[in-house]
């Protein structure tokens, strides 16, 4: 994952990211967090599910408070301009 895509995530808490992973998911998911910490090897940011092409695989999931995804599943990142923004 580029410093770019990881500056997308952080640019974008509480709003909404379109996300591609390396299993072929395409999710619309509200960012939380960020983790970034070369430190400790850890790249990580916190979400809520907006929409998925695989709904299914977090229906055996009881985790309303959000989902942990590593930057290394992350196929690619670009920010959501159709959702999330009031409309006049």
């Amino acid at each position: 994952m580029t410093e770019s895509e990881i500056q997308c995530f952080k640019d974008n808490i509480d709003k909404t990211v379109e996300i591609e992973t390396i299993e072929g998911e395409r999710l619309i998911a509200k960012v939380i967090s960020v983790f970034h910490s070369d430190e400790y090897d850890e790249h990580e940011f916190f979400y809520e599910v907006v929409s998925s092409n695989m709904l299914d695989s977090y229906s055996h999931l009881e985790n309303s408070g959000g989902y942990a995804l590593d930057f290394e599943k992350i196929l690619s990142v670009k920010p959501h301009s159709d959702f999330g923004s009031p409309k006049p």
